[in-house]
């Protein structure tokens, strides 16, 4: 009973891929490419191209790997699950590029004809474009949520589902980042913020809840000291912020980061230990979300302006001017927005030290370190994270009503 349970439940997967084609929807920016998909023990390719797309037998060289069981491609395809939801309850894999796998789902209609319970969306600020996810209701409460140094809109995905339920919740690439354009610029926390300020404003925000994660953290700050008016509270993951101390201050200016642009090889071990090193205790993520990280990370450190931008980037971040009346720290001691730091005890990048400098520099923020945390909370403290975040966004909203 059992195998003819499973063997039913495998057609009705083989026939969902299969109807793929007659529920395309072609854009202009659909990510092209050979999508190998496994759901139990269907393997299919759908190929999408400009013009459409088609299903074929496996060839053993697609761009993109989606794996899952049978039953959550059926929710997924049936409209009860996203698979962003699924990639976040760790019952979807991916290989290849993060990227290209969050817009396949967006590429076809449920089976059901229900809406795909997020969107990608391409946004153009004149010359500049920015890739953002959107989940959640349009008509919430915004909440904005920036990425790190070298990362994308993909280091959110754990939170993204559960926050959707209660915010409007928008992902931005950074300029030079993911997605999104790579332009010529600064590249400094100011930059960055105006960029996301220019999409709030093609999104008709006038104001919104901002979250980051280290260099996303040294943006919320900008943010909320450039333009108060327009963050309503800010929660900032291992911030990075302006060094007091810079031994290399001199070397650092001279360096020019356009020699980023040679430095095209980055060895996958050596790449791998990197960022296992940004987490207290790196077996809490799957080595299945390593890979993905890893695959995602070097098909745009492909391109000679990312390399250019996270140099530049990485650049400005230690010089950084901490002091001085137009100084980060003084900027930082008259901001006024409802603030939550958290810090991990075990951070190798920023140390949790800088929790004593911020609370003595803002005594209305509140605070944290977490001791058995590194750099990254959102994806080694997940479900902490949430209820970190939600209680303390959740009680500016109680004092807005009040």
């Amino acid at each position: 009973m059992a195998d003819r349970v499973c063997s039913m439940r495998e057609e009705l997967v083989l026939e969902a891929i299969q109807s793929l084609p007659l529920r395309f929807n072609p854009r202009s920016d659909i990510a092209t490419g050979r999508f190998h998909l496994e759901a139990g023990s269907v393997a299919q390719d759908v190929v999408v191209a400009k013009g459409g797309c088609r299903v074929e037998a496996p060839d053993g060289s697609p761009d993109v790997t989606i794996s899952t069981d049978a039953t959550t491609w059926l929710q997924i395809d049936a409209g009860r699950i996203t698979g962003l939801g699924a990639f976040a309850q760790r019952r979807l894999e991916i290989r290849g590029s993060i990227e290209k796998s969050l817009q396949f789902e967006t590429m076809f209609d449920r089976s059901n004809g229900a809406e795909p319970g997020y969107s990608l969306e391409r946004v153009s600020l004149g010359g500049v474009h920015m890739s953002a996810l959107m989940m959640g209701d349009p008509a919430g409460e915004p909440l904005v949520l920036i990425h790190g140094l070298g990362a994308s809109k993909a280091s959110w995905l754990p939170v993204v589902p559960q926050l959707a339920r209660r915010y409007r919740v928008i992902v931005p690439d950074l300029p030079g980042f993911g997605a999104s354009s790579k332009p010529r610029g600064r590249y400094d926390a100011a930059f960055f913020a105006d960029h996301v300020f220019r999409l709030m404003d093609m999104l008709g925000l006038p104001s919104a809840l901002v979250a980051g994660n280290s260099l996303g953290g040294r943006v919320s700050m900008e943010m909320a000291m450039a333009q108060p008016e327009r963050v309503n509270g800010i929660v900032c993951l291992c911030p990075a912020a302006a060094f007091s101390k810079r031994p290399f201050l001199k070397l650092v200016r001279l360096a020019r980061p356009e020699l980023g642009i040679v430095a095209s090889r980055m060895p996958r071990d050596q790449l791998r230990g990197a960022i296992r090193g940004l987490f207290a205790s790196p077996d809490r993520l799957a080595d299945n979300w390593y890979d993905a990280a890893i695959d995602d990370f070097l098909d745009v450190w492909k391109s000679p302006r990312a390399r250019m931008a996270f140099f530049t980037a990485a650049r400005n971040v230690y010089l950084d001017e901490p002091e001085g009346d137009e100084g980060f720290w003084m900027r930082l001691s008259m901001m006024k927005t409802p603030a939550l730091y958290v810090y991990g005890a075990r951070d190798q990048l920023i140390s949790s030290r800088f929790a004593q400098r911020v609370q003595g520099c803002i005594p209305h923020a509140a605070v944290e370190v977490w001791d058995d945390c590194g750099h990254v909370p959102q994806l080694e403290c997940t479900d902490r994270t949430l209820e970190t975040m939600t209680k303390f966004f959740g009680s500016i909203e109680h004092a807005q009503a009040v």
